[in-house]
């Protein structure tokens, strides 16, 4: 086996035992096809237009106005793609570590991005937490969905995040650095003929609104399941995935020098 996959599997598998973590997606191909994440998009009823593509270290996701496209622990009839997904409690914490990069962006509402992210625990409290170009902010419960604290930074480049929930609050770090914190919410006052924010452990990564549209690239995402059994497992992880990628492209082009 080649040296940095070994090194890879070694990290991934030691960090997933000693310290909670699930590897939801490993940057390689498209997240649905990996055993926790579905894809999902409502184009044949809303017309809109949503792609998926598996480019170097993740997947491109494109979409426009009319259409809602992601991913999600969840399958369209509300029933978790895998079963063993984790509980996840906000007394014990947990965090998601994602890496994105937004290349564009455009709304028509200043309350709706065309990236977002949800993270609820087993009560349904959580937060979600909207990606424009030059601005990070977060969705609030009370009045419902509208612009609640924000950072004003930048995401067209490529970036590793780590969304933190545990208590009453949520931290979200980009590369390491804290950019945007606040309180919990709980959305379950949302009805609508689709309605996910009454779902335990429910996780989104996409566009879910007619009011905006995106093109993003989505790289590894890892769950942690509780904060109070490792503090920092990002590096381990994210750094286990890197090594894996590039021993699989060293491993190609040897072969293909080889070949030649």
């Amino acid at each position: 086996m080649n040296r940095y996959v070994t090194l890879a599997v070694f990290f991934l598998l030691t960090s997933t035992a000693e310290c909670g973590l699930v590897t939801l997606y490993s940057g390689t191909g498209l997240p649905a096809n990996e055993a926790w994440l579905s894809y999902g998009n409502d184009a044949l009823i809303s017309g809109g237009s949503a792609t998926q593509n598996s480019v170097a270290g993740g997947v491109e996701l494109q979409t426009n106005l009319a259409v809602s496209a992601g991913y999600s622990n969840y399958l369209p009839t509300f029933s978790l793609k895998n079963a063993a997904f984790p509980s996840l409690s906000r007394t014990d914490g947990f965090a998601l570590d994602f890496r994105l990069q937004v290349q564009s962006e455009n709304h028509i509402s200043n309350d709706r991005a065309g990236f977002s992210v949800i993270l609820l625990d087993q009560d349904h409290t959580g937060i979600e937490l909207g990606f424009w170009e030059n601005e990070i902010w977060a969705q609030s419960d009370s009045p419902l969905f509208q612009h609640a604290e924000s950072a004003a930074i930048s995401t067209t480049a490529a970036h590793d995040y780590r969304l933190e929930i545990l208590g009453s609050g949520y931290s979200l770090f980009q590369s390491g650095t804290q950019v945007l914190s606040g309180s919990l919410r709980n959305y379950e006052a949302f009805s609508g003929p689709v309605d996910p924010y009454e779902l335990a452990q429910f996780l989104y990564l996409g566009d879910n609104t007619s009011s905006a549209e995106a093109s993003i690239l989505l790289g590894p995402v890892v769950l942690t399941t509780t904060l109070a059994a490792v503090p920092e497992p990002r590096t381990f992880v994210l750094t286990g995935l890197l090594l894996a990628g590039l021993g699989v492209y060293s491993q190609r082009r040897r072969s293909v020098l080889s070949a030649g």
